[in-house]
């Protein structure tokens, strides 16, 4: 079958990845003489989500949809990707205003609690934290990618 509610939201996914790498490469060359640009993470990313959804794709396509032999258990649906796909929304659009350091520090939390509980979250805090200051130093140190920050 060609099409199915899992099929569905592959090929959604394809497109919006698309239209990302799109616009991420209208931000210019990704590297220049002096090193990386700052469109090369955004390029980069948009690459790999293409990839992979077409992987996706493809995997999918392969293994064709078998009839169950026992009729499917009702379970509670789960509204986790949605909830993705507007946190990396909102990431996006507070990204510049907001600065790299509360953004990507908010975005990371909201992940982290997308997929757990709200149990210790003075913990989860510190772990988004963390691995925002630590993605701020890669960037800085490794890559050479001046990020927006909040007071300028």
């Amino acid at each position: 079958m060609l099409l199915n509610r899992q099929l569905l939201f592959y090929y959604t996914t394809l497109a919006v990845s698309a239209g990302y790498l799109i616009f991420a490469l209208s931000l210019g060359a990704p590297t220049s003489e002096s090193g990386l640009t700052p469109s090369f993470f955004p390029i980069l990313v948009g690459s790999a989500a293409v990839l992979f959804s077409t992987v996706l794709i493809l995997q999918q396509l392969r293994a064709g949809q078998p009839a169950p032999a026992t009729p499917a258990v009702e379970t509670p649906r789960n509204w986790t990707h949605l909830g993705v796909a507007a946190a990396v929304f909102v990431y996006i659009l507070a990204f510049k205003p907001l600065g790299y350091f509360l953004s990507s520090g908010l975005f990371v939390l909201a992940i982290i609690l997308l997929f757990s509980s709200f149990e210790k979250l003075l913990q989860k805090a510190a772990l988004s934290a963390a691995i925002t200051g630590i993605a701020y130093v890669m960037f800085q140190q490794l890559f050479g990618v001046r990020l927006p920050t909040f007071w300028g």
